[in-house]
């Protein structure tokens, strides 16, 4: 396989992910605005944290509100990591390497594309936002299972799965980093709505009722970020992210040294002891334990890239 090709299904796979989990932030931040009342309402700034574009964002004119953060991070083509740019990526990348992938879901990312382009010159009012949104998050979703179910599960399927489980560990990081560390440091004010605000960092990740399920007990912050660090059976928890992206990688060649990336990534995760309770925290030690998590994933990418796509010689 060309490393070409590998390379460009790598970053499909990682902008599809990305798009539809800043849908899922966007929609979660949405709803979290219309059920709390505004002394406790989550701050839209909050977003600009998790994808590391406040300082941007503060460079351009207007203030950090509701409309200019969803405009900024929805349809803004300047903005790389708002979701149009996301499917610009995906989209080309696609149409780039054609040739090892369905048909249908060529069909199904152009779709996309243009149904969320077309609202360039519309924005995404609160009348619209929860349709638009859902919409794209099951278009996201319905691409992969496509993907899935149709393409044989060769080194190109494994480069995609690379891709998309990568992404998702970096950006399930970034949910919990910065929704623990706002509600953990949140005052008085936010103490009456600990349990909806807690449930919102579950629901961004679509883990509300997988939680329920599993853990059996009420939303505590403990019980939250164990299950979304270390279940092994949630697909979105980090630990089950992981492994899946180190079985991907073991049915590539030469990847002893990005194995041994994931790997030590993935013994730092076991390792990490959790301490939090309803009202107090090691919130430094968590948020210094995810930043380092992050850095991880990008030298875990390194090793990607230096072992498929650019090796040298």
């Amino acid at each position: 396989m060309l490393s070409r090709v590998a390379e460009r299904t790598y970053w499909l796979a990682r902008y599809l992910e990305r798009a539809e989990d800043t849908a899922r932030l966007l929609l979660v931040q949405h709803l979290s605005s219309l059920d709390l009342p505004g002394e406790a309402r989550p701050d839209w700034g909050l977003l600009l944290d998790v994808l590391s574009a406040r300082e941007a964002f503060e460079s351009l004119p207007g203030g950090v509100n509701e409309n200019n953060v969803v405009r900024y991070m929805f349809i803004d083509r300047e903005n790389p990591s708002s979701l149009v740019s996301s499917l610009t990526f995906a989209r080309e990348n696609m149409r780039t390497t054609r040739e090892v992938l369905p048909s249908e879901a060529w069909e199904q990312v152009n779709s996309l594309y243009l149904s969320v382009a077309r609202r360039s010159t519309k924005g995404l009012p609160r009348s619209s936002r929860h349709s638009v949104l859902n919409s794209v998050i099951k278009s996201c979703q319905q691409i992969t299972g496509m993907l899935s179910g149709t393409m044989s599960h060769d080194e190109a399927y494994q480069f995609l799965r690379v891709g998309r489980m990568l992404e998702r560990v970096d950006m399930s990081s970034r949910f919990i980093d910065v929704g623990t560390e706002k509600l953990l440091q949140g005052g008085e004010e936010t103490l009456p709505y600990q349990n909806v605000l807690w449930s919102s960092v579950l629901q961004s990740l679509s883990a509300y009722q997988m939680y329920r399920l599993r853990v059996q007990s009420s939303v505590t912050p403990r019980n939250v970020v164990e299950f979304l660090l270390r279940d092994r059976h949630f697909p979105r928890a980090l630990v089950h992210s992981l492994l899946e992206l180190e079985a991907s990688m073991q049915l590539l060649p030469a990847n002893e040294k990005a194995l041994k990336a994931v790997r030590s990534t993935i013994r730092r995760l076991r390792r990490y002891r959790i301490d939090i309770s309803a009202t107090t925290a090691e919130t430094a030690s968590l948020h210094a334990f995810l930043d380092d998590l992050q850095a991880d994933v990008q030298v875990v990418h390194k090793a990607i890239d230096e072992t498929w796509f650019h090796q040298e010689f």
